[in-house]
């Protein structure tokens, strides 16, 4: 397996595998594995990221493939549970889609449903991404804003500025066309779809549509959360996680969703 693998945790346990946002890498699950070492995890670095740099990232398919491989390979009796958050959510639903011999519960973060209305200016917005990302001070200051600690700062410095735009464009095309396949109608894998309730409307609109697509999933919104609230709020999402994939109650801070997404009343 040509992807970098930080296994951490309990050997034999029930695996967890998480994946990471694009521009990230596996230090953005810090605070996950060291709360949940009681399972076995896999924090992978996604082709074109971090210490799998120089993987060529070609598509949400070929790398939903290649994580199947590494389940298959190095969790626990060939299975997985698995925690993905934006991009890693993406390469979740694609192995919802076409793996699910590998999967045994999943929780995802911040994706779409459908394709993104703005789609029109993706190129506008790849050419600010490659002043943005070329720049260490402007990625500073961003790694400052988004409130990380000083070590994840200095990794999310470095990932976005050893990213290539050839990675980022790639990962942002399938991205915005992205649409949620209508088979996952038909999986059954137990899955929660969650989104920060400060996420933009077509964010939280998907929790309500895939949590409701699915025939075995729930959807939560997490209060004043935003993209990285694995990151903001890391009690709340690592009691979330822990408690989904034992079969607990979900923490009651958790906000349920109707089908448009909106939080129940």
């Amino acid at each position: 397996m040509s992807l970098y693998v930080q296994e951490t945790g309990t050997p034999g346990a029930p695996g967890i595998v998480f994946l990471h946002g694009v521009g990230a890498s596996g230090w953005m699950w810090t605070r996950q594995i060291a709360a949940l070492a009681d399972f076995h995890c896999l924090n992978v670095d996604l082709p074109g990221h971090g210490k799998s740099n120089q993987e060529t990232w070609v598509s949400l398919a070929d790398t939903a493939d290649q994580i199947a491989a590494l389940i298959r390979a190095r969790a626990t009796n060939g299975r997985a549970h698995l925690v993905g958050l934006s991009l890693g959510a993406y390469i979740a639903l694609v192995l919802l889609e076409h793996h699910t011999d590998v999967l045994d519960r999943v929780v995802i973060s911040g994706v779409t449903a459908a394709p993104m209305p703005n789609r029109a200016l993706l190129n506008p917005q790849l050419w600010l991404m490659s002043i943005w990302t070329r720049n260490r001070w402007l990625v500073k200051q961003q790694a400052k804003a988004l409130r990380l600690s000083p070590d994840m700062q200095a990794a999310f410095t470095e990932n976005l500025l050893a990213m290539s735009m050839q990675t980022y464009r790639r990962i942002a095309e399938e991205a915005v066309e992205f649409r949620v396949s209508p088979a996952l109608g038909y999986v059954p894998v137990p899955t929660l779809i969650t989104a920060g309730s400060r996420e933009s409307k077509i964010i939280t609109q998907a929790v309500g549509v895939i949590s409701n697509l699915m025939p075995n999933a729930q959807g939560r919104l997490a209060p004043g959360g935003g993209h990285g609230w694995n990151v903001e709020a890391p009690d709340l999402f690592n009691a979330m996680v822990r408690a989904w994939l034992t079969g607990i109650p979900l923490p009651n801070t958790l906000l349920p969703v109707n089908s448009d997404g909106r939080p129940r009343r």
